[in-house]
């Protein structure tokens, strides 16, 4: 028995001019969920489940593969407006950036599409600005939108500043069995000092360090993920040295923890003592009002 998977649905923007690419909607009526038709076409993990006819404009997106991107696109945070649901990501391989589609736009990230071969696919503006790399990727078939099952993880154009710098590392690795550290790696920086590299080693570097913090606050996070980002951190000198200003920083949460603890405790002492006088105050007043019933009584 076949069970003919559901279809998102075509709709269109009443209120919008026809020729915004934002007017594009898709929609799943079982499921109560849209998408616009650029969100859907440019999400990594998404492609149309049947081949493209040219007599029919509609996209092929089945509902379950929608939900899926949306469940992926949950865990991934816009480096744009940093809120999650960001399921574009620049096609680099080596590079870290999700967006959601109009963000990428905001940030000046360039959309590449070739709508007869369905590849559509997006360069963060880094990366856009490699112009023989925007070249050799531009209808590369990486991503197809059509007839072909998602893949996360295949072949990506890398820019030739990639390679060099890949290049080094590799030498670096090969390397390091034979000579000491500083024989290798002074070579290694002064390379990319000469090749014009080393800005955009630094630029990798920081944007691992930056996607540090989303992994950990992860709640989806393994122990092994763990494991490694700790494996990043202490084994590197840098690390090393900010121990001592972390320390310090330490140091002076403790005094702030401590000052606010004996705030806390001199407030609670003095709504204690605020509550015993409230509650002479009220015995006072049951005495007196017994007093004046029993003095009535009298006459």
């Amino acid at each position: 028995v076949f069970q003919v998977a559901e279809k998102m649905e075509k709709r269109t923007c009443a209120l919008c001019p026809k020729d915004v690419e934002y007017n594009v909607l898709y929609f799943a009526q079982s499921e109560n969920i849209a998408a616009h038709e650029n969100c859907l076409l440019y999400s990594s993990g998404l492609v149309e489940c049947e081949d493209h006819d040219p007599l029919n404009l509609d996209r092929s997106f089945d509902v379950e593969s929608v939900k899926k991107e949306i469940q992926r696109g949950r865990k991934l945070k816009c480096k744009f407006c940093h809120k999650r649901g960001a399921t574009v990501g620049c096609d680099l391989k080596t590079c870290n950036k999700n967006y959601h589609f109009f963000c990428a736009k905001k940030d000046d990230a360039v959309p590449q599409s070739d709508g007869v071969r369905g590849i559509y696919k997006l360069l963060c503006q880094q990366h856009a600005q490699f112009p023989n790399s925007a070249q050799s990727a531009k209808f590369s078939g990486v991503k197809r939108k059509r007839g072909r099952k998602k893949h996360l993880s295949g072949n990506h154009i890398q820019s030739p500043e990639t390679m060099k710098c890949n290049t080094f590392v590799r030498q670096v690795k090969e390397e390091h069995g034979r000579h000491t550290d500083a024989t290798v790696k002074v070579p290694f920086l002064k390379k990319c000092k000469e090749a014009g590299l080393l800005n955009y080693l630094l630029e990798e570097i920081l944007d691992k360090v930056h996607s540090i913090p989303e992994k950990l606050m992860d709640e989806t996070t393994s122990e092994s993920d763990y494991e490694e980002i700790g494996s990043a951190l202490f084994d590197c000198r840098l690390f090393e040295d900010t121990f001592v200003n972390f320390q310090a920083a330490v140091e002076k949460k403790i005094h702030a923890s401590q000052q606010r603890r004996q705030q806390l405790k001199e407030e609670i002492e003095l709504l204690q003592d605020l509550k015993q006088t409230l509650c002479s105050f009220q015995e006072n007043r049951d005495l007196m009002s017994s007093s004046t019933s029993v003095s009535s009584l009298s006459y």
